[in-house]
């Protein structure tokens, strides 16, 4: 299945996101964050995950915003179905 992390380019997310595949060897992951793929350290966060084995989607979703995640949401693909939401956006 697909595990959705929001705030996963933050370092909350991205520390769980590294030990999700390197531990629980998590395949599918959607990452959501404000930025996406614009945020500092993305692409690097998606070519190391992917050179482990991970198939990576990053995505930019304001998660407060109910239409942006619905469609985001609708995007998972039917072959990896939505099994997992960690919820590590926020700010110190």
């Amino acid at each position: 299945g697909t595990i959705l992390i929001t705030g996963a380019t933050g370092t909350l997310g991205t520390l769980l996101a590294h030990h999700l595949v390197t531990h629980h060897h998590a395949k599918n992951l959607l990452l959501l964050s404000r930025r996406g793929p614009n945020a500092p350290g993305a692409q690097e966060l998606h070519t190391e995950l992917t050179n482990l084995g991970a198939h990576i989607t990053l995505t930019a979703c304001d998660i407060t915003d109910p239409n942006a995640l619905a469609t985001t949401l609708t995007q998972i693909p039917d072959e990896h179905p939505l099994t997992a939401v960690i919820h590590t956006a926020g700010v110190l």
